[in-house]
């Protein structure tokens, strides 16, 4: 799936419009629209600012790629059975996330 591609399915998904999107990062709808037609392709500035509205990587965004993946399946794990861990175990879960940020 190409850049385009990409950026139109977060759209779509979003339930955002192109305008809104363009408004949101200030740039033109016309050159929002060239970038989900596939004619050009956006400066980084404009992908960071696109990726933070929609919520998703920049690495993502530009490659399909995301570093993140592993993190973002551990994270909807813990979410889904927190209800169910001791206060030892959350304990134990923020001392590894900690280390893990350097903290």
């Amino acid at each position: 799936m190409e850049f385009n591609e990409r950026l139109a399915n977060l759209l779509s998904e979003s339930g955002m419009s192109q305008r809104e999107l363009a408004k949101e990062i200030n740039i033109d709808e016309a050159a929002l629209s060239k970038y989900v037609s596939g004619v050009r392709k956006p400066r980084m500035d404009i992908l960071v600012n696109i990726a933070r509205v929609l919520s998703v990587s920049v690495e993502y965004l530009a490659t399909g790629n995301d570093r993140n993946e592993d993190f973002n399946t551990v994270k909807n794990l813990v979410c889904r059975n927190i209800s169910t861990m001791t206060d030892a175990q959350k304990l134990e879960l923020m001392e590894i996330i900690l280390k893990k940020e350097g903290k």
